[in-house]
């Protein structure tokens, strides 16, 4: 199979709001009022559990499928937990992101919890968001100055 390669532009609107632009979706990304924001999407930080939830039901749906197990409906709750001194500039020990990141999945099926416990056990070795967030992943952060 081919490699993928997924694209995201963003434009700032704000000092805390970013228009984001990935295919033919525009998002807003924004932080709450009570750290500067306008409230008008969810913040970083959020998006980033978004997306682990997001390829956590796609996984484990489509491993459920290959495994013929009907899944009747899925409830994922996601809570991460951060300490925000390092981006406020504070010097601390902890890191700037999640220092935590709980998932639960609240599965109704047939299947035994056997079964299920199975299939979380291949998603979590399948998911791609979980991966880059469990494996350090290349990251490159560069800057063109347009004067």
């Amino acid at each position: 199979m081919k490699e993928l390669k997924f694209i995201v532009t963003g434009r700032s609107l704000s000092k805390s709001k970013l228009l984001a632009k990935v295919r033919d979706f525009e998002i807003i990304v924004d932080e709450p009022l009570e750290i500067g924001g306008s409230d008008e999407g969810p913040n970083p930080m959020e998006y980033l559990l978004i997306a682990l939830a997001g390829c956590l039901n796609v996984t484990f749906q489509w491993i459920a499928a290959e495994r013929g197990v009907d899944i009747h409906s899925l409830e994922l709750i996601l809570e991460g937990k951060l300490n925000p001194e390092k981006f406020n500039g504070i010097l601390t020990k902890d890191r700037a992101g999640y220092k935590e990141i709980t998932a639960i999945l609240k599965v109704k099926s047939d299947a035994s919890k056997k079964v299920l416990e199975d299939i979380l056990r291949e998603t979590k070795k399948r998911c791609p968001v979980s991966d880059n967030l469990m494996e350090p992943t290349p990251l490159r952060i560069e800057i063109e100055n347009l004067q």
